[in-house]
């Protein structure tokens, strides 16, 4: 299935994908909106995860500590998906993604 995604977030895709082993291929689409196009088979709710990991590369590389993680909500309240990620980084810790920071803690807080 052929994905769109913005030519800011297209490299953290790719290299989600090639961490996780998906196999695909990408066409950079030039003009007025300047967007990367990915051919994939995989399903919505699969390339749903690929962005929030991209989102949250993005976000660790960015950070003051790249070698700590950064998850998104479903991520880090998915124990499977929170332990393999934590697995591939080779940590025991984490840092929440900032847009869901609020909504993890109150989560937390609500236990």
């Amino acid at each position: 299935m052929l994905r769109t995604v913005s030519r800011e977030l297209s490299p953290y895709v790719a290299w989600v994908l090639e961490r996780d082993g998906i196999p695909y291929t990408f066409k950079d689409i030039h003009g007025i909106g300047q967007y990367t196009e990915f051919q994939m088979d995989i399903s919505s709710r699969r390339f749903r995860n690929i962005m929030e990991d991209a989102v949250c590369e993005k976000e660790r590389r960015a950070s003051p500590t790249p070698d700590i993680p950064v998850l998104s909500y479903r991520a880090a309240r998915n124990p499977v998906r929170m332990r393999a990620l934590l697995t591939f980084y080779g940590t025991d810790c984490f840092v929440v993604l900032g847009t869901d920071q609020k909504k993890y803690f109150h989560k937390i807080m609500a236990i």
